[in-house]
């Protein structure tokens, strides 16, 4: 089952990355200024809530602080807020660039259920970027399950940890906005 998740997760990631080329052809260089950018107001706005990290052309957003969900739950936990409002501000002064928000589960139960319950995480919180005002079109939604944990379940806290949602922030060719 991880592998077949996994090559989902390359696939949606390429489908995700082929979306945002286009015709519209802007220097490496430009490219890469902007994504910098991107980055540096992401860990002045958020780093003492997440983990920002920057990778070729990508930016990745794993949020560290507190537990995102209880088990079962779809729904962020709401002292969580202003940090993602601080965050969709973030992303909306940047809007040349698409969102892949990756649900996760711990391991406790059925993969099929866990499967479903991390897209409905990445949905919901697709749900509350958008209340925030970052736009729909930007963002995509796949839900991994428990297939990528980042600690051990064998514990309540690796559990905890492992129920999550995770970002990935690319350029998008497709608006070529400067």
């Amino acid at each position: 089952m991880k592998m077949k998740t996994i090559k989902i997760a390359f696939s949606a990631f390429a489908l995700l990355a082929a979306g945002c080329a286009s015709q519209n052809i802007i220097s490496e260089e430009a490219k890469k200024t902007y994504m910098k950018n991107v980055y540096t107001l992401l860990v002045h706005e958020i780093s003492n809530d997440a983990e920002v990290t920057i990778v070729e052309d990508s930016i990745k957003v794993i949020f560290t602080s507190g537990i995102l969900f209880n088990v079962n739950e779809t729904i962020i936990a709401k002292e969580l807020y202003p940090c993602f409002k601080r965050f969709a501000d973030a992303l909306n002064k940047y809007e040349n660039t698409k969102i892949l928000i990756t649900g996760h589960t711990d391991n406790t139960g059925d993969e099929q259920i866990n499967v479903e319950l991390s897209q409905k995480r990445a949905d919901s919180t697709k749900k509350l970027l958008h209340e925030f005002n970052v736009l729909e079109s930007r963002m995509f939604t796949l839900g991994h399950g428990s297939a990528i944990p980042v600690c051990d379940n064998a514990s309540a806290q690796g559990r905890s940890k492992n129920r999550r949602v995770e970002f990935v922030i690319l350029y998008n060719y497709t608006t070529n906005k400067k």
